[in-house]
């Protein structure tokens, strides 16, 4: 009986709260690129944003990403649809890597991340399959 109640009062909850959703138009925005090159292009018939880590990172986990300067964004769902391809002089060992950093601090030293390595969910190697996503 109680969770009957408690499951009919957070449905009545859900329906008082204002959920709102904002798309992002890539032509209005400003971003800040950080270890990486950025464009804009079309794929899809769609505005993509395309970025490629710039050749001079070398150094593991250095901070690679592209950041909205014009967004105010405290806490809520990210929906992003991703695509990642190898460039055609990537090393045999590469990943792929593609993901979302976010809660990223003023100097972009501390942030938050979940990325996919596309290429790790269709390796033959069982310790590549075991890691196609990491959160950090």
């Amino acid at each position: 009986m109680r969770t009957t109640k408690f499951i009919m009062i957070y449905l009545s909850l859900l329906t008082t709260i204002n959920l709102s959703s904002q798309t992002i138009d890539f032509n209005k925005v400003t971003f800040d690129t950080v270890g990486v090159k950025m464009f804009l292009c079309e794929y899809d018939k769609k505005v993509t944003v395309k970025v490629i880590k710039d050749s001079d990172i070398n150094e593991p986990d250095e901070p690679t990403f592209v950041k909205l300067k014009s967004i105010d964004f405290k806490n809520g769902i990210i929906e992003v649809s991703v695509l990642s391809k190898l460039l055609e002089n990537a090393g045999q060992n590469a990943r792929g890597f593609i993901g979302i950093a976010f809660r990223i601090n003023s100097d972009n030293s501390k942030f938050e991340c979940i990325y996919l390595r596309p290429t790790n969910a269709r390796s033959n190697d069982q310790s590549r399959r075991n890691h196609p996503i990491q959160y950090f």
